[in-house]
């Protein structure tokens, strides 16, 4: 599913981000300009996160 339809990023998008060690919101933004723009995927994203690396 899209979460950030600013930058068409997808949840798997995220998900291979975290397989490549991003670990916060900051490194999806970095990676991929998740929550750069209008900023309302940037609760989704974190979640994407939480679910892959939880800590």
């Amino acid at each position: 599913m899209y979460v950030c339809i600013c930058h068409s990023v997808t949840d798997r998008d995220i998900i291979k981000a975290a397989e490549k060690g991003a670990a916060c919101l900051q490194d999806l933004s970095d990676a991929l300009n998740v929550a750069t723009c209008c900023g309302r995927c940037a609760s989704c994203a974190k979640n994407i996160l939480k679910e892959r690396n939880p800590q």
